[in-house]
């Protein structure tokens, strides 16, 4: 075995021993009930190191009820020029995320790539609306 698959074995041992005392802190604190807590965790073992102003922007979105639950993420790619990208459900949402971030301290400028997609009404959760809104009447 040379230089090179030494380091990559090192490397790779010190990933799972570094997720392993995340994984360890997140449970123990019930960080991984939560989707802020199970993003942070996959990040970690990503590698992906965020800006401090991308970190400030997904806070904002993960704190949002509605926009939290939807797959955004967020990339500084200038000094204050934040990316948004991902998928919502509606061009409501689309408002919201741009408003909310455009409010984070440090965020001059924002470009939306943001990909609307509707929620499909599968069968029985369309009867069940329909069946609430007619027991409402």
């Amino acid at each position: 075995m040379g230089r090179e698959g030494g380091r990559s074995i090192a490397a790779a041992a010190l990933k799972i021993g570094i997720a392993g005392v995340i994984g360890f802190g997140a449970v123990a604190t019930g960080l991984l009930a939560s989707r802020r807590g199970r993003k942070l965790v996959r990040e970690a073992w990503e590698g992906r190191r965020r800006t401090r102003i991308e970190d400030r922007v997904l806070d904002a979105i993960w704190a949002d009820r509605v926009l939290g639950r939807r797959a955004i993420d967020a990339q500084e790619v200038e000094e204050g020029r934040v990316v948004l990208l991902g998928q919502i459900r509606s061009e409501e949402e689309r408002e919201r995320a741009l408003a909310i971030v455009g409010r984070v301290k440090g965020v001059n400028a924002v470009e939306d790539r943001l990909e609307v997609v509707p929620q499909r009404v599968g069968p029985v959760r369309g009867l069940r609306r329909l069946q609430a809104q007619a027991g409402a009447r």
